[in-house]
């Protein structure tokens, strides 16, 4: 089984390590930051540097009449039957863990992050919905779904709890917001609730849906192939508790 240890911090960061059984992501850790001493066995960062914010720079594409071309065959169903594909982890801090079809995040740590990463496959211009459940989320707390994740980077579809949604991009230690901040009637502002979350992508550009209902697009040059995930955040001191079912992918024709 894959196990991913929970981050801490005020932005995502990830730990890399690679064992006989487990596979994990390690977060870039900012130059300034002290190298902590080598031990003689791997130990998690539960309390990495937080990452620089870069500040948001736009960049969004004018809304077209088909925010979805070209969706071609269905490459992948994950019914969340199997926890195989999936990093997961269970401590005092929270528990990622994949049972009766149902992929649950409980974070119980404060200001914190988890995510959960499929190891395979690999994609690069896809259409990807999965649904996500909050049942225990307030406030400025975040859930959503991650693409093109590799070596700790990745782009992100964020909810808060009470209704916004955003797009990020975290790439070697920086987190910079991409879209948003949008508010809207398909956004839920309650638990619990559940929402269908969907990314498309084609090279540069990405366009973020919730509830087959359009949010806003991005353009940007960094990141083009990578796997999926999602993710939960504790903004303040209570928990978090989110599950994520049913993933679909397509393919994108000409």
């Amino acid at each position: 089984m894959n196990r991913l240890p929970i981050l801490t911090g005020l932005s995502a960061l990830f730990l890399l390590f690679t064992t006989a059984c487990r596979v994990t992501f390690a977060p870039p850790v900012p130059t300034e930051a002290p190298t902590p001493a080598p031990t003689a066995t791997a130990t998690p960062i539960w309390f990495p540097p937080t990452a620089t914010p870069t500040p948001f720079t736009g960049g969004n594409l004018a809304p077209t009449p088909d925010m979805r071309p070209g969706i071609g065959e269905l490459l992948l169903v994950d019914d969340l039957s199997q926890a195989d594909p999936w990093t997961t982890a269970s401590d005092a801090n929270g528990v990622a863990a994949v049972s009766e079809g149902t992929l649950h995040l409980t974070l119980r740590e404060e200001r914190s992050y988890m995510f959960s990463l499929r190891t395979a496959p690999v994609f690069t211009d896809f259409y990807a919905e999965i649904t996500a459940n909050p049942s225990l989320c307030d406030g400025q707390d975040e859930y959503g779904f991650v693409v093109r994740a590799k070596d700790g980077d990745h782009y992100r579809l964020a909810l808060t709890c009470d209704g916004h949604a955003k797009a990020e991009r975290y790439q070697g230690g920086s987190l910079s917001r991409q879209a948003g901040w949008v508010q809207d009637l398909a956004i839920p502002s309650l638990a619990p609730s559940s929402s269908r979350l969907a990314v498309w992508a084609s090279g540069e550009q990405m366009h973020f849906f919730v509830n087959d209902f359009y949010l806003f697009s991005i353009r940007d040059t960094q990141l083009y192939f990578g796997t999926l995930g999602v993710f939960v955040h504790a903004a303040g001191e209570g928990d978090v508790s989110v599950s994520f079912d049913d993933l679909q992918v397509w393919t994108l024709g000409d």
